[in-house]
């Protein structure tokens, strides 16, 4: 079942993605973008593949990195996290896979019972495993980047230059 803010995400994240690449001037760039207002923040990884390495890429993903998502799902730190694939070819930006996490505000998430370190360590005992896999991962990454989103509620808030 998809939620309502899972469907404006990805309408979100299709709609920018469809958006031309337009660099702000320094006079025109928004005064308090990525304040927010103490809603969710969404964050958005891109991965690019080799072709035809895309089933190894995701096998790879769901065996090293989704359990210590879903720990944190589990535990407060994520609401949630979908990964998208393009339905449709596109020239640019070229990716081939999306993954993207929603989270509460800082402010309101719970403080995590274990640092990163060792919350691979209790989910994966053979650390070498791990960092075998997650090498293997990553050798298969071509490219990544990762965008950090902060709805803004427009009634609310009419202008990013005003402070929320």
């Amino acid at each position: 079942m998809q939620t309502n803010f899972s469907k404006f995400a990805l309408g979100l994240l299709v709609a920018f993605l469809a958006l031309p690449v337009v660099l702000p001037s320094p006079a025109s760039a928004q005064a308090t973008i990525g304040m927010g207002d103490g809603q969710n923040t969404v964050a958005v990884d891109f991965y690019k593949v080799p072709p035809g390495k895309q089933d190894e890429w995701l096998a790879l993903y769901k065996k090293y990195h989704f359990p210590i998502m879903q720990y944190q799902k589990a535990h407060g730190q994520v609401i949630s996290e979908t990964v998208y694939t393009r339905a449709i070819h596109q020239v640019s930006p070229s990716w081939d896979f999306a993954i993207v996490i929603v989270a509460p505000p800082a402010d309101k998430r719970p403080k995590p019972e274990y640092t990163r370190s060792q919350l691979i360590r209790k989910l994966f005992p053979d650390v070498d495993d791990y960092v075998k896999g997650e090498k293997a991962r990553w050798s298969l990454t071509l490219e990544h980047w990762d965008e950090s989103w902060v709805e803004v509620d427009i009634d609310k808030h009419p202008s990013l230059y005003e402070p929320f």
